[in-house]
């Protein structure tokens, strides 16, 4: 159970906050009242997104505690990559990993694009649509996410996992 003001991890939507909850009626006939959380995106504060508390479909959950994050932050040179598959797997694997819910597979993410962007760019090979995509979706997700938890700007935690991942 959640509580008003809180920050929490909802699916693709990335970090909202708790802002109510109210009881809709169920869309399974005869179902009754449900009770629903209102939450309002941290990146988009114009909407609402009203999702029932028992939500199975949707992963949510409550944000990672200031020192999982420095942990995470500091196991990033040791974190393994995703490993090196057809570009239909490659994508696959990209999804499993963006969709999970999970930081440190936003991590293994974000550091397996890492090294496959520099590669390709010392290479003299332009860099894929694809993995730029799912570059910026991870990275996005690690940043906003950390920059609740630490209370630190967006700015200073891209900063920080540049850093983390140039080493």
């Amino acid at each position: 159970v959640y509580s008003i003001g809180q920050y929490i991890s909802y699916g693709n939507s990335g970090v909202c906050e708790v802002v109510g909850t109210r009881e809709i009626e169920s869309a399974q006939p005869g179902a009754g009242m449900k009770e629903c959380y209102i939450l309002r995106p941290l990146h988009d504060k114009s909407c609402t997104i009203t999702t029932p508390v028992d939500n199975q479909k949707v992963i949510m959950r409550d944000l990672i505690s200031p020192e999982e994050t420095r942990q995470l932050l500091a196991d990033i040179p040791e974190m393994e990559t995703l490993p090196d598959q057809s570009a239909r797997q490659q994508e696959l694997s990209y999804q499993k990993a963006l969709h999970s819910g999970d930081c440190k597979q936003w991590i293994c993410l974000v550091k397996t694009l890492n090294r496959r962007i520099r590669s390709r760019i010392a290479n003299g090979k332009k860099v894929t649509a694809t993995d730029d995509r799912y570059f910026k979706a991870a990275t996005e997700k690690l940043t906003e996410e950390f920059s609740v938890v630490l209370g630190i700007g967006a700015d200073e935690i891209k900063e920080i996992l540049k850093d983390a991942f140039t080493i």
